[in-house]
């Protein structure tokens, strides 16, 4: 069975929206998606691991859109750099060149990467805890070869 990788930021029309893969709209009314099957749809963030459509519709779970998560995560680890690059361009007079961490999630080589990953086609695949599994186990290689 083929295991299909993709990584991806930007395509001809900008930044790729976090809300078309966090499939939080109405998919009947999508006619290239499959609505059964994106019921199936394991989601990974890294805040809450591994979730599924079920997990995001307990009111009693966190429930955050891959565009705050990706905001949350941008604010937490890129706010204290991008606001003492500001400083140094207010020092060198350069304010031109200040940015927002809003900048950073909009821009095509700084906003946030995308990885879907897919076993099997329509008519054959695993089950949803295998490829949870396998994509744990290429990312803990992935981390010990290349940190």
């Amino acid at each position: 069975m083929k295991l299909t990788r993709h990584n991806g930021r930007s395509g001809k029309h900008g930044t790729y929206n976090p809300r078309h893969n966090d499939r939080r709209f109405d998919v009947e009314n999508s006619e290239h998606i499959d609505a059964q099957r994106a019921k199936k749809n394991v989601y990974w963030d890294c805040y809450r691991g591994f979730t599924t459509p079920e997990f995001r519709e307990n009111p009693e779970q966190p429930d955050f859109s891959f565009e705050e998560i990706e905001r949350m995560y941008y604010y937490e680890h890129y706010s204290d750099h991008v606001d003492a690059q500001n400083a140094r361009n207010e020092k060198t007079r350069h304010t031109e060149r200040n940015r927002t961490v809003e900048d950073l999630l909009k821009n095509n080589k700084t906003c946030p990467e995308e990885s879907i990953y897919q076993i099997g086609t329509m008519e054959e695949s695993v089950p949803p805890g295998t490829l949870a599994l396998i994509v744990s186990e290429f990312y803990e290689e992935f981390e010990r070869r290349f940190g």
